[in-house]
């Protein structure tokens, strides 16, 4: 038989049981005697708290329960930590190793706040009942005595001021840098050309379609607690419970989860609801639900983005960079959250992007302000440093007299300069930067653009087009395992350490587990979600599923395959290296002796296990070309046309891929165009708190996309894959507002802040026909 399933556009195993209604969600799980809890939340994005009254939430129908910040604090209970490390400036000698969560970086943030509040929306109570009505109602009877503050809201200004902590003076909880300053700054003084921008990208609400939600049990039998999650990383943040919350061995908690609908970031850390639901159930005997409302998610939910940045880049004669300067100041808010330094810290990594650029200094900083954590979403830092290059390449163009397509051409690192390092911390392994664009730009068509802008202007409309050349560095850091069984019967079961919320993993893992042992893809089982039967898991998150996990799955295959040679050496009385393997069977060469997989493990245990630790990261790139329209009676943008070319090293399953990519470059649109995250300057109230203000993109926001996938293998993966998850949003958000500018040219629109709603576009054009 056939068993070539990799690059093949195999259909989902997962949309059988998900498009008949037989997706299992946590809102589906039912548990005998569950209780309720609603969570209150701080009013004020900045407030001491003088006094909590819940006297009147107690005595309330139904209430089994109210908690305080006092009451935490009596338990002993821990608080959230961050977990990933902050980067440090390049010159800093080298000290001790610090422990997750240490408070001379990051004061970890409590449960329940106890003295003060530091962003909106901050946890302040809990009350558990036996309905959510009630609990709903029990809530809004606890009476919370505030001391409004400043607010410090923009991490632009937030830094110098005071401090919210004290270990981070000036409000500033990390500083990095990187490059040469002293070489960057000789590079500037001798440019013949130097082009500045500043760009401020606001926060995004992650919104995925299913709310975060858990329910927390307890056994005192076993003194163990069970959580149902929807979450991306489920070991992760069970051993943080157990280790950080409750000062207990790392399996004392259990993490399941099932089917989770989306996640992209905001699923994956460690939250204050996951130790409430835990430590309640403890309390009650009884378990405990907690499931976001969707406006909730606004204020409950760690959100993206947000970064101000001030780029300029120094060219010579001809437009090719000399060099390029980054300030760039990241807004962690009140607390650092679990992997909130992730973001800022991308730009040592990988903020040259595709370009060639001699000389860098990037000065970066995390500033806290009094808004919720952040934490890594879809692309976690990526996005704000493309779309800094990409506006300073097309800012430059227009200065310099190039196109757009010009100047980023001329700078572009040339595929035979592969293995690349760029003047910060990275090697590129491979990439075809030109040859993406060349795919792109057939696509666009761009020859017949000046045809399509005619044809518009004779509507009465404008026409623009933006590129946006992207590069990611993912899949490093961080190892996992994959682990297999072969039983008699002949099925596969693979335990992994990631978490699928849309990624396709039961088809995609099967793709390449069945062709590597050339069996059936129906012999093949998914075990994933289950700290207890993947203790050891990482989860998913930086495109690691296939790049890391899916790895450590080839290579585990690889092991098994060689296990039962053993057996079947013993089993057939023959030399391993007589026995011959292909599609799931072991034949001594020569002869018609055969014993199947199967077979073998009727006899003795078939199992393997292999621990993947990436050598470096992947580099997955592309090239995307928007177009648009825009009403310049209203301000309002369409996007007309959507082309992308994209290296993904290896398209596993070019369908998902594909699908992958348009669902990215939804996100990516939704930013670029729609999603506003507005806090009242004064009061630091959130004003967009709703998908009536705060908008998503549906079906007719977007156009037909055109696609192309390159695949220029990566040279350290077993199957050369990059990834593809998170360019969408990467390369998006630059290419629509590229666009916009361009088709806003003729009233001499140069600047533009993200989202692009009608107002803001209608008000651009009117500002800038009165400055001329």
């Amino acid at each position: 038989m056939d068993h070539s399933y990799i690059g093949k556009p195999v259909l989902r195993f997962e949309d059988q049981r998900f498009l008949t209604g037989r997706g299992r969600y946590l809102a589906d799980l039912s548990f005998e005697g569950l209780a309720h809890l609603v969570v209150v939340r701080a009013l004020y994005p900045h407030a001491g708290i003088a006094a909590i009254d819940t006297g009147d939430a107690r005595a309330m129908p139904g209430v089994l329960g109210v908690w305080t910040g006092q009451d935490v604090k009596a338990e002993g209970l821990g608080g959230i930590p961050w977990e990933r490390q902050p980067p440090a400036p390049q010159d800093a000698p080298a000290g001790e190793p610090v422990a997750p969560g240490d408070p001379k970086i990051g004061q970890p943030q409590p449960i329940l706040a106890d003295d003060r509040a530091l962003y909106l929306g901050q946890p302040v109570a809990a009350v558990v009942a036996e309905t959510l009505a009630q609990a709903m109602d029990a809530a809004e009877a606890v009476l919370v005595e505030y001391d409004e503050r400043p607010a410090l809201l923009d991490p632009r200004t937030a830094e110098g001021e005071a401090p919210l902590w004290e270990q981070s003076p000036d409000n500033v909880c990390f500083r990095t840098d990187a490059g040469d300053r002293t070489a960057t700054d000789a590079a500037f003084a001798n440019a013949a050309h130097v082009t500045k921008i500043s760009v401020d990208i606001e926060r995004l609400v992650q919104n995925p379609l299913e709310t975060r939600a858990y329910v927390g049990l307890y056994d005192p039998d076993d003194a163990r607690f069970t959580m149902h999650a929807t979450a991306g990383k489920p070991q992760t943040v069970g051993r943080a419970l157990a280790r950080d919350i409750f000062h207990l061995a790392e399996d004392r908690v259990r993490v399941i989860t099932p089917d989770v609908g989306g996640g992209f970031g905001a699923k994956n850390p460690l939250y204050p609801e996951q130790a409430l639901v835990l430590w309640t159930a403890r309390q009650l005997g009884r378990p405990v639900r907690w499931m976001a409302a969707r406006g909730e998610g606004f204020l409950s939910d760690y959100q993206g983005r947000g970064q101000a940045a001030d780029a300029e880049a120094a060219f010579d004669p001809d437009g090719k960079f000399l060099a390029l300067r980054v300030k760039a100041r990241a807004d962690l808010g009140g607390y650092l959250g679990p992997r909130g330094s992730t973001a800022g810290g991308m730009w040592r990594i990988m903020g040259t992007s595709v370009y060639h650029i001699p000389a860098i200094h990037f000065d970066v900083a995390g500033v806290h302000t009094n808004r919720m954590p952040t934490c890594p979403y879809r692309g976690a830092g990526a996005p704000e440093a493309v779309f800094v290059m990409e506006r300073l390449l097309d800012t430059a163009a227009r200065e310099l007299g190039l196109t757009p397509a010009e100047i980023r051409r001329r700078n572009l690192v040339p595929a035979e300069a592969m293995p690349y390092r760029t003047p910060a911390v990275s090697t590129y392994d491979s990439g075809d930067f030109a040859a993406a664009m060349d795919k792109a730009e057939a696509l666009a068509d761009i020859a017949g653009f000046g045809a399509r802008r005619a044809a518009t202007e004779a509507r009465g409309l404008l026409r623009g087009i933006g590129y946006g050349n992207l590069l990611e560095a993912c899949g490093a850091g961080i190892a996992d395992r994959a682990d297999l069984e072969c039983t008699a019967d002949g099925t596969v079961f693979m335990r992994i350490g990631t978490m699928s919320n849309g990624q396709s993993h039961e088809t995609v893992y099967a793709q390449m587990l069945a062709e590597k042992l050339g069996i059936e893809m129906d012999r093949i089982r998914l075990i994933q979600g289950d700290s207890n039967e993947t203790p050891w898991g990482m989860g998913t998150g930086a495109c690691r599923s296939m790049t890391v996990g899916g790895s450590a799955l080839v290579n585990a295959s690889d092991d098994l395959i060689e296990a039962g040679r053993e057996a079947a050496s013993e089993l057939l009385e023959a030399a391993p290296q007589d026995i011959d393997y292909g599609d799931g069977a072991y034949t001594i060469r020569g002869t018609d002796r055969t014993l199947t997989l199967a077979e073998i493990a009727q006899d003795r245990p078939l199992k393997s296990s292999h621990h993947y630790t990436p050598e470096n990261s992947t580099y997955p790139n592309g090239c995307h070309i928007a177009e648009v329209e825009v009403d310049p009676e209203t301000g309002t943008v369409t996007l007309a046309r959507y082309s992308m070319a994209q290296d993904v090293g290896r398209a596993l399953n070019p369908m998902i891929v594909e699908g992958q990519l348009h669902g990215g470059v939804a996100q990516g649109v939704g930013q670029a165009l729609l999603e506003r995250n507005f806090h009242d300057p004064d009061s630091g109230q959130l004003l967009t708190g709703s998908f009536m203000d705060c908008a998503l993109p549906r079906a007719h926001d977007l156009p037909i996309f055109q696609t192309e996938i390159l695949e220029v293998p990566c040279t350290h993966t077993p199957t050369g894959v990059k990834a593809v998850g998170e360019a969408g949003p990467t390369a998006a958000p630059a290419a629509l507002v590229n666009a916009i500018i361009d088709a806003l040219s003729p009233y001499g629109v140069t600047e533009l802040e993200m989202p692009a709603t009608p107002e803001r576009v209608f008000r651009a054009m009117r500002e800038a026909e009165q400055k001329s």
